[in-house]
């Protein structure tokens, strides 16, 4: 179950999954050291809400450490490519945008994933409506 939330976070993730055609979209938050999956859309099982990962050398971890957007796509894959995430496994989710969120100063702490289950190639309009959607909820977070 998520936390109830006035700002209607849910909602935007749940918007930001139909308006892109994704199979799944979800905002971790950092805490402490952990990564923490609180609000999700189209997660296939319960485990995601249950599932903390340490920021580690995979997709959201490269976005979470270097504050940038990090991509693996159809396109993107490489052996620079960063692989993927803890959830991007129990998700089955071969593509993956994940763009990092800044609740304050200049480290993220939060990180936004749109993730595909079949391969695709993320357009240019796609990465810019997922980075808008981080850059919105920015002032909404709570770590």
């Amino acid at each position: 179950m998520h936390d109830e939330h006035p700002s209607g976070i849910q909602e935007m993730i749940d918007r930001l999954r139909l308006n892109t055609s994704s199979d799944f979209c979800g905002l971790a938050c950092l805490s402490g050291t952990l990564l923490r999956w609180k609000y999700t859309s189209g997660a296939s099982n319960e485990r995601v809400q249950r599932m903390e990962m340490r920021p580690g050398q995979d997709l959201v971890g490269t976005a979470l450490r270097t504050g940038r957007t990090t991509l693996s796509d159809a396109q993107s894959s490489s052996e620079h490519t960063p692989g993927r995430c803890p959830l991007m496994l129990a998700e089955r989710l071969v593509c993956a945008i994940a763009v990092p969120v800044f609740q304050s100063g200049s480290l993220p702490e939060a990180v936004l994933l749109v993730g595909n289950r079949m391969s695709c190639t993320f357009s240019e309009d796609m990465i810019h409506e997922v980075k808008q959607l981080g850059r919105d909820l920015e002032p909404l977070i709570r770590g």
